[in-house]
């Protein structure tokens, strides 16, 4: 599997972990539990929207086929 493609998995990942956490914390009472949620869907976060950026700069670049990127 190429670097790219670890990336897109990467990504994915982080995204159906932010996909399930909506009905935990949904089904969560409160207190400790909710905040290491939040905390888990905090860290998914930053990570998808780092891989994100990453994977749509890497796809311009390589559109824009200069070597500049």
């Amino acid at each position: 599997m190429s670097s790219h493609d670890d990336m897109v998995a990467a990504l994915m990942r982080d995204l159906r972990v932010l996909g399930g956490c909506d009905a935990v914390l949904s089904a969560l009472a409160g207190g400790a539990d909710v905040d290491a949620m939040l905390a888990l869907v905090q860290r998914h976060a930053v990570s998808a929207a780092e891989r994100a950026e990453r994977i749509l700069t890497d796809r311009q670049c390589a559109r824009a086929g200069d070597g500049l990127c």
